[in-house]
């Protein structure tokens, strides 16, 4: 967990000179495409323009507290043990990312653990997720998880890169942010549309951004 970062209201990019350079512009894919919602995008190159291929791009939300301290419920709670429980995680779209749980469990609470990975094992992007608790087919309880610094796209061949808007979950509130363990309640949050990106191959360079609704920006960078 990072550090809640001061909200910035202007579009900025700052970034180390000797971390290279980068151009922060309208994207070009499209003239007329227009989308919903926001969109990061671009190309990164070594400084003879060859693209770069599996640079990891690790996004980074900014938080601004809305003032409420009550922490959501995480009860789990099996009273009847008759009825069958699925325990999930959705994403911010209701699909499921994973299934945690499914069968029969004694009464009391249900202990488990989410990783932050998929299905498959894969460590999931940053994003705003749901654990889903079900008894008997009826949901008993769910709550937000905001998954925070983690690489959200990877370079191609042709150096590009993508972070769409599902992962960009701007003005989302109540985002409930814990300790580094889990345990400690910090509070509730509003996700501002400042970001920080990550860009690691050797080493990361670190870009902010301030992110404007319904336009694609493009951020080019050359390392």
């Amino acid at each position: 967990m990072v550090p809640v970062m001061r909200k910035c209201v202007l579009i900025v990019m700052t970034v180390m000179a000797a971390w290279g350079c980068e151009r922060e512009l309208p994207f070009e894919a499209s003239v007329d495409e227009s989308i919903s919602g926001y969109r990061v995008e671009g190309y990164v190159t070594d400084r003879l323009g060859v693209p770069m291929k599996n640079v990891r791009i690790t996004l980074w939300y900014d938080f601004f507290s809305i003032g409420n301290t009550n922490p959501p419920s995480r009860s789990l709670v099996v009273d009847d043990a008759s009825k069958p429980v699925l325990l999930r995680v959705l994403d911010i779209q209701d699909r499921v990312v994973k299934v945690l749980f499914s069968g029969q469990a004694p009464l009391g609470e249900l202990e488990y653990v989410w990783n932050n990975t998929d299905s498959v094992g894969r460590l999931v992007p940053s994003g705003v997720y749901k654990t889903e608790f079900r008894l008997g087919g009826v949901v008993k309880n769910s709550f937000t998880v905001i998954v925070n610094g983690a690489v959200s796209a990877v370079t191609d061949s042709l150096g590009h890169y993508l972070i769409p808007n599902e992962n960009l979950p701007v003005d989302f509130s109540p985002a409930p942010l814990y300790s580094s363990d889990g345990r400690r309640f910090l509070g509730n949050y509003q996700i501002t549309p400042y970001i920080l990106l990550d860009f690691t191959l050797d080493f990361p360079r670190r870009v902010s951004l301030t992110l404007k609704k319904d336009e694609i920006t493009r951020l080019d960078l050359r390392i």
